[in-house]
Parts: structure tokens; sequence; C-alpha cells
């Protein structure tokens, strides 16, 4: 039995995507042919289309749609596990694509994403039930050619198979011999679609080698820095005098003139309030660009943080730290201020954290060409949909046209890191400004150097931290904190003047507060009266940009509670572990969210409700509850906490100058969280004041791990992730600039400082969260427990440097 293979044109799979009218349909439908394959003779077989998440071809070859970005957690090859296991295809007959990025994809595929550890979280559901819908409509039209009844037909590795006779057909078979037309439309007809029971997964759960690692291995994979367009010239931009709200005045370009290849200079229409203070050179190739950059002659404004310094920008944080009147309650619980006011005993300390980069291996980068009335994107992008909207309000900003009259479609391509580092779309505007002004492709690609310089950083961060001892007992915790918010000038409510970012104040005044900035605070402890006052600081959101990096505020946040923690544990003289495991008992709230774990429909207030479930977005209608990854509550983070504890031999002697310390985190975000706990062991060298971070042991319950090895990988980055920032990483401000533009004064930890570390998965068949960040937010506490117990000085402020560890000696 032969089979034609008809490609489906991208077209015609939205058109038949959406053919059911203002829901997203899913096309699931069939009609009965002879098992013959007399039908499959006279016609070509057609492509089955029977959801928007994979396409299977008539020679049974599926491909499963991903609108996640691949940036090096292989995500890809978790959702097709989801989709291939439901399904029932064989795993050798499974590849992958990624949509592109333009407003009919949108219309059917909704938000493209990549944020938070959220995709598996997020997707985990629709794409199994999709996946569930393919296999009932083959497990159908199968029995029908088996002419058997469909209660005694079922599907396994692509093959349905009559249970009665033991007769069987292949889906290719199938697909060749009639065409399935049944629907079933998103999301309504998805709530009666069963999913399996985790006991009978036989794809999810498995290790399988992830989809992109032949392509990145071999060099055929395509990252946005290898895009090539032809009659292409390079942009290559010069360093702006100030982080944010510089002008270039003039431009001399006289020395420029004389390097062959030089075409010119392009100031960037920095009017809608990105790319401020932008030159970049045109020239016919990058070296070209990049030598014409050095040679521009270019008079500055260094605008209104030209005078910008992380000294000065410290000193402000504690004026309004010190002032009553400001900031938000982001937690109000019980009775703070008399707990304090009654107390044995008042524990303060003052935490602080530097600002990070996300340091990806790719630089930025954007290629952008006007075809028609179309415009181009092609880059590795953590949001396609934001890219796309961000470039469309642009264009139709300085060039004076409706929106609705802008075409933009972003070319996704494989990303060489993100870290959230790619979801800031300067470049892109640039990079299309200057091929509007040259009328040609331009390919703007920033050097190390640029990058550093234009970055969008995890801003600074103060602490105020007041904790109140009665009876040998804590009884209250106040923690103000003072940073820059992500929210405000996240690029897209710049475009669009956007508030999704911003949540309601715990007081009930309706003051914003950025929950990206301040998340992790909210911890799962039970403790009666709790607050948490949230303080912006304007000038830091707008003169370093600052932005989401990896586990956006828990990299900070849970440094600070999990040390100040351990610190009111030694107050009162209790084991820092038995300490919290009296506290992760699963009762109380945190605004209003038990400890025991959230369900969907308690009245949460969490965007991801309203915005990473809506398909498309933002239809609150499209919405399908799932069994939250919160089931179990701090329960769970008890019992990955004695899982590490166990692992790591917590409680051992250890040698003169070496301790251990723990800390628990539930990263990403309350309602989201992923249960994880972690042990440090170091060593610390009383002399210099060096830290040698000799192991880790984390142990995570992520649910259901999809693809255990990878999960594996992904913990052990994360964790490295964490160990380089609490050791090494620090970026700087003064004079309204980054100071440090490259590995040489930018320090990530090196190999030798690589720490064994020893992962257990603790899977509790709940609905399966992120694994590609939550480790790391244990870390960075844990170390600064352990420093503690190894030489018996606190380390306040991360990173923890051997000289700060040595001070603090000298000074006990």
């Amino acid at each position: 039995m032969s089979t034609t293979d008809t490609q489906l044109s991208r077209r015609d799979f939205m058109v038949r995507s959406m053919a059911t009218g203002s829901g997203v349909a899913l096309g699931i439908g069939f009609t009965t042919g002879t098992i013959s394959g007399a039908h499959a003779a006279i016609e070509p077989a057609e492509a089955f289309t029977p959801s928007i998440w994979f396409t299977m071809m008539p020679n049974g070859r599926t491909t499963i749609h991903v609108v996640k970005a691949e940036m090096g957690q292989h995500i890809g090859t978790a959702l097709a596990q989801i989709v291939a296991d439901e399904l029932e295809v064989d795993w050798q007959d499974v590849s992958i694509d990624y949509p592109e990025g333009s407003a009919e994809n949108f219309a059917v595929y909704g938000l493209a994403y990549t944020v938070n550890s959220g995709s598996v979280t997020t997707e985990f559901d629709r794409l199994s039930r999709s996946g569930a819908a393919g296999r009932i409509a083959l497990v159908e039209a199968g029995a029908a050619l088996l002419g058997t009844n469909v209660e005694d037909a079922v599907a396994a590795s692509s093959r349905v198979t009559d249970s009665v006779s033991g007769r069987s057909i292949s889906y290719s078979e199938i697909l060749s011999q009639t065409t399935i037309e049944r629907r079933f439309a998103y999301p309504d007809d998805f709530r009666d679609i069963p999913r399996k029971s985790p006991e009978d997964y036989n794809i999810i759960g498995q290790s399988m080698p992830a989809h992109d690692i032949p392509s990145k291995t071999n060099g055929s994979a395509r990252y946005g820095i290898d895009v090539f367009i032809p009659n292409m010239a390079y942009g290559a931009l010069v360093l702006p005098r100030a982080r944010y709200g510089a002008k270039a005045i003039s431009v001399d370009d006289t020395n420029a003139q004389s390097i062959p290849g030089y075409i010119q200079a392009v100031t960037v229409d920095d009017s809608f309030g990105k790319c401020t203070g932008w030159v970049v050179a045109i020239a016919e190739t990058f070296p070209a660009a990049v030598n014409a950059a050095k040679a521009l002659e270019v008079e500055w404004d260094p605008g209104p943080h030209g005078d910008v310094s992380l000294e000065g920008l410290l000193e402000e944080y504690r004026a309004l730290q010190a002032d009553p009147e400001v900031g938000a309650p982001w937690v109000d619980q019980g009775d703070v201020d008399g707990s304090l006011a009654n107390a044995d005993d008042v524990l303060e300390s003052e935490y602080t954290t530097d600002m990070v980069v996300h340091a990806t291996m790719e630089p930025l980068n954007a290629t952008v060409h006007q075809v028609g009335d179309t415009w181009h994107v092609h880059t590795g992008t953590q949001s396609t949909s934001f890219a796309r909207m961000t470039l469309t309000a642009y264009l139709a900003h300085f060039l004076g046209k409706p929106a609705e009259e802008i075409k933009v479609v972003v070319h996704q391509r494989v990303l060489g890191g993100g870290f959230g580092g790619k979801q800031d779309y300067d470049e892109i505007l640039a990079a299309a400004y200057c091929s509007h002004q040259v009328a040609r492709p331009v390919k703007l690609l920033q050097t190390r150097e640029t990058t550093f310089a234009t970055s969008f950083p995890r801003t600074p961060t103060l602490h105020k931290l007041r904790g109140s001892i009665q009876g040998g007992a804590f009884t209250a915790m106040q923690h103000d904190i003072v940073c820059g918010y992500m929210g405000p000038r996240f690029s897209v409510g710049k475009a669009y003047g956007s508030d999704w970012l911003q949540l309601d104040a715990d007081d009930g005044s309706g003051r914003d507060i950025d929950q990206w900035s301040i998340g992790g605070s909210d911890h799962w402890y039970t403790l009666a009266n709790h607050r948490v006052r949230a303080i912006n600081h304007d000038q830091t959101t707008w003169a370093v940009q600052a932005s989401a990096l990896r586990t956006v505020s828990n990299s900070y946040n849970y440094f600070v509670v999990e040390s100040f923690l351990d610190e009111v544990a030694h107050r009162i003289g209790k084991d820092p572990l038995e300490f919290r495991l009296s506290m992760l008992t699963g009762e109380g709230t945190s605004r209003g969210i038990p400890n025991a774990g959230y369900e969907p429909g308690t009245g949460s207030d969490y965007y991801m409700d309203r915005l990473w479930i809506s398909l498309p977005w933002p239809s609150e209608d499209s919405w399908i509850p799932y069994e939250s990854a919160t089931v179990g509550g701090a329960k769970r983070l008890a019992n990955v906490l004695r899982v590490a504890a166990g692992k790591a031999g917590y409680g051992k002697r250890m040698p003169k100058n070496h301790g251990m310390g723990i800390a628990v985190s539930a990263a990403e975000e309350r309602q989201s969280p992923t249960w994880v706990a972690g042990i440090a062991e170091v060593a610390v060298d009383p002399e210099s004041g060096e830290i040698d971070l000799q192991k880790l042991t984390i142990a995570m319950d992520m649910g259901i791990a999809i693809n255990p090895v990878n999960a594996v990988a992904q913990i052990k980055g994360a964790a490295l992730w964490g160990a380089s920032q609490v050791l090494s990483e620090r970026l700087t401000v003064k004079d309204g600039a980054f100071e440090q533009h490259n590995f040489d004064t930018y320090l990530p930890i090196r190999l030798s400082q690589v720490p064994e570390i020893d992962v257990e998965i603790v899977e509790s068949g709940h609905h399966p969260s992120g694994v590609g960040e939550p480790s790391s937010t244990v870390v960075a506490p844990a170390v600064a427990n352990a420093v503690f117990n190894a030489v018996g000085v606190r380390m306040r402020h991360m990173p923890i440097t051997a000289d700060a560890v040595k001070a603090a000696l000298k000074a006990t």
C-alpha cells in the first residue's frame, strides 16, 4: 500500500484550524473508506490536522507545532512528548517546528511567550487533551475501517488494534484510506476530553534525546546571528553615553568615511522611549560596521540619568525605606506592629543585592527588511508575539500610520541563551529604523560590549527586616523591599500602555505593585503576623532599565528570606532544619492564598490565570481550569527539604572552617511553584576569605518529570547560575552607564569553581511545573548560611566576595 505525502500550506492550515467560527477549532472528523485502499489510489490523501498543535502526514510522520522559544532548555522535546503520549504515536515519527510570529498565528495560537519556567505548566493540559483528541478520532476511524466497535479498539505505537480479533491498522493506512473531518472546538469540547492516568504514560516520563541536539551539534541549527538576507547591510551600535535617556546631539562621520564598505551613520528615532541615544554605523560587512562605529565622533546630551551611580541609588533606597508613608503592602497579615511592640527580642537586619545581567553567549541581534507591505524580522526572541506588537507600535509611531496598516512577521530562530534577556526589543526597533533609512535589509548585530551597555539587568535591591521573638518563638516578620520595578517600563507596556504586570496592594487601597519585583517575599511559611512593604525607586526603573532576569525577583528575595530565617533560628537556639519544618505546615495564607495550596477558581488575582492559560489571548472565555501545581502546598516544600537534608547528610560533623547551609524555595510564582530545597557545603579560608563551594544537593518536586534526564540537566544548570550570582556576578553603574562591558570585568564563576551537584527528583504525580529556573534560587541563601556555619560571619550582601568575608572576619 502506497501513500502520497501532501504538504499542507501554512495558510491552508490556518484556514482549516479556524474554520468553525469565533473559537479556535480542532479539525477532527472522518468519513470511512474501504480497507482496500482504493480511495487513496484515486486521489492524494490529505494531511491529518486535528488540532493547531500538530499535523500528521499520511505516512504517519507527525509534526508538533511549538510556540515556545528554544533557548537551550529543549522545551520543544518536552512539549512534543506530552502530545505524542496521548496521541499514541511512535516517537520515531515525531518532529518539531516553530510557527512564525504573525497576526494570523496570534489569532490561532494565542500569546507566544517563554518565561518564568511556565511552558510545561501552562501547556500540559491543553497539549495532552489535544493529543487525546487526535487519538480518539484515529481510533474511531480505525475501528470503522476494521469493522469493529470503537469500544474494542485501542491505539498504541501509531496503530489501532481490535482487542477482540487482534487485527490492526496503522495510522498511515488509516489516513491513506479515509479523510477525518470530525471537529473539536477549543476550549469547550476540550473540557470533556479525558487524559491518561500517569500510570499509563509511555513517552511522558522517559528520558528522550532532545530533538534539537543533532542540529545544534552539526551546525544546521539557525540562530538569529546566522541570518543572511540578499543585499543585506550590517549595523554596529556605538556605545551610548548613558544606559537610558541620553541623546545624540550630533554625529561626525569624517573618520568613518575612510573605512571601506562604510555606508552611513543612523541616529535611531528614540521618541518612542526606546533605543535612547542609539547611533548605528551601517556598512557592507560587520567588521567594517564595527570599525566605523568606533570611528564615529558623537556629541552627547547625557540625559536625566547621566549622573546616576550605584552608591547614589543605595542612598536614596535607604531614605525611601525610612519613610513610613511610601510604598504599599504586598503582604499584610495579622498584627505585625503589635507583635513587634510586645516582643521580648527584635532581630533587625539589612540586606542588599547587586545588579546582574543575562550575559547570554549569543549577543543581541536582529535582521529586519521590508517586502511589499510586510516587515520581516529574523531573530531569536522569548516572545514573537510581544516582538511583533512592539515593532508594530514603533513603526506606526515613526511612520505616522495607523497600527492596523502595519504588518509585521517575526521569524523565530533558535536562541543562544535567553534567561529573560531576550524579551526586550530595542535591537529589533533599531534594525527596522535603519532598514527604513537605507532602504535595504539591515542586520544589527551587537558586540559583547554594546550588549552589556544596553542590557536590561536585575534591579539592585535593599531590604530592611525586623523579626519579633516572644517566649522563644518567632511571632512576626516585617520586610521592606526597595528596588526598581520591571512592569512600568516593560516593552509591551510601553507600547500599549498595558498594566498586566501590575497587581493590587494587599490593603485594598488599589495601589499598584509589580509582582515581578517583589515575588518570593510572600513565602510559604506559617506565620500569623507578616508584612511585606514594596517600595519602587522610579529612577532605578528607568535609569538602568530594570528588567526580568532568570527567576526574576526570587533570585534576591529568597536569598534574603532564607538567610533571615536562619538568623532567627540561631537567635532562638533552634536547628535551622527543624525550625523550617515547624513552619512548613500548610496552615495560614499569604495574600489570601492558602499555604495548603491554590486551586483554580478561588479568587486569585494572578495574571497567569488570565494571560498564560488563555487562547487566543486575552480572551478569558478560553481558560480551562487545570490541577494547579500548588496542590499540597507547603507540605510538599517540607518533603523536599527532608529529602535534600537526608541525601546531603545534614547534621554530619564538618571539619574546621567547613559548613553546611540549607534553603528552600517555591519559585516561580506563588500560584505556579516548583518545590525545591538545596543544601550547600562550603570551605572558607579565614585568611583570604575565599569560599570554596564544594557540593550542592538539590531535591525538587516538579509534579511530573516529563523528560527526567533533561530535568536533571536543567536543575544542574540553574544551580550553577545561582552559584555564579552568589559568588561573583556583579554589574555596577557610574555616571549613568554600566561599568562592566565584557567577561574580563563581569565575572561568572569559572570551571574551577563548579561544585559537585547531586540532584534528587521527587515525583509527586501532580500537575507538572517548571525545572529550568527554580533550583538557582536556593543556592545563594544556602551558601550564605553555610558560610555562617563555617566561620561564624553573616553575609548580607550578594554577591559574597572574598574581600567581604575577610573584612567580616576581621570585624568579629
